[in-house]
């Protein structure tokens, strides 16, 4: 399970940069953290077939096989978790046993609700919901704790080849059920299978999902908010023809959010998200498929809700 790294160090002991690397490969590279011999390896720019286009994924240095990073080493994720459970609040993140760990997504719920002074038994309007108040929270007692854990993880998972190294150290809970990484981490690879699990909910239970942005539309007369959209992955039409695109959207009601978004640039998005599935009156494509729209929606008032990857 690698790591994207940005640079290494040569054998001559100079810390060098992937893109440089990937212009003049020198032999065998290492972690470029102090103290830390962990060997690395490279992996090189490739392509990503989306809806709308074929994108670029730029080059970057990972964990080889079998090498572990030393315990203070940035990349030892196994060590930054364990800080950040020390500095967390017990009843969100903690360790249950050696290198094991546990996050309670409800938890964020709850304080959400709390802050907002809705009654604890009364169903949430749903952290990113467009109800959602906008009051400022970022600095606020117990949610702005739990925020902040949670974003350190997305942070960490964001560091991450794949989901199988958080897997083995979080175990992921919602009122009391344990929730797959599969299932809470979505990106081009598993997108698709977002409706397949929460497309029966008003509300899911807090997610993330990870995607380059496509566009910005600015704010209308008839829609007074910028709506963020990502890269929908690239599909093929099902047995019967149809074609579901995934659309993945997040509405940012302050304008100063936008401020800290790049359109082209890669972003991690996490809160409650609505779904809406919808056929197209058009037809696509020289076989006249039916195209689906797979809408998924969250609203935003703060840059509590992404990291960039």
């Amino acid at each position: 399970m690698g790591s994207k790294i940005p640079s290494a160090r040569l054998t001559n002991n100079k810390i060098v940069n992937v893109v440089c690397y990937e212009k003049n490969p020198q032999g065998k590279i290492s972690c470029a953290t102090v103290g830390c011999n962990a060997e690395l390896s490279f992996v090189s720019r490739h392509p990503r077939k989306c809806a709308s286009k074929t994108i670029e994924i730029p080059p970057c240095f990972r964990l080889k096989p079998s090498e572990i990073h030393a315990s203070g080493c940035k990349y030892n994720i196994s060590g930054a978790l364990n800080i950040i459970a020390k500095s967390s609040q017990s009843e969100v993140f903690q360790a249950i046993s050696d290198k094991k760990y546990e996050f309670r997504l409800h938890v964020l719920i709850k304080a959400l609700r709390e802050l907002s002074s809705i009654e604890v038994g009364k169903k949430s309007e749903g952290w990113g919901s467009g109800n959602e108040s906008d009051k400022s929270y970022s600095n606020k007692g117990n949610l702005s704790n739990y925020l902040r854990t949670l974003k350190q993880i997305i942070e960490l998972r964001v560091l991450c080849e794949n989901n199988n190294e958080l897997k083995s150290l979080i175990v992921l809970k919602f009122k009391g059920k344990k929730i797959p990484w599969s299932r809470f981490f979505f990106d081009n690879e598993n997108l698709t299978d977002f409706i397949k699990y929460y497309g029966g909910k008003k509300y899911t239970l807090p997610l993330s999902i990870s995607g380059l942005i496509y566009k910005i539309s600015e704010p209308m007369a008839t829609f007074p908010y910028h709506v963020v959209e990502l890269h929908s992955p690239f599909v093929e039409p099902d047995s019967k023809g149809v074609v579901k695109k995934t659309v993945v959207q997040i509405v940012v009601k302050n304008p100063e959010v936008i401020k800290s978004l790049v359109i082209g640039d890669e972003y991690v998005f996490f809160g409650q998200w609505s779904v809406n599935v919808k056929e197209s009156k058009n037809k696509i494509g020289p076989r006249n498929n039916t195209l689906v729209y797979q809408n998924i929606k969250m609203y935003i008032s703060n840059t509590d809700h992404f990291v960039s990857s």
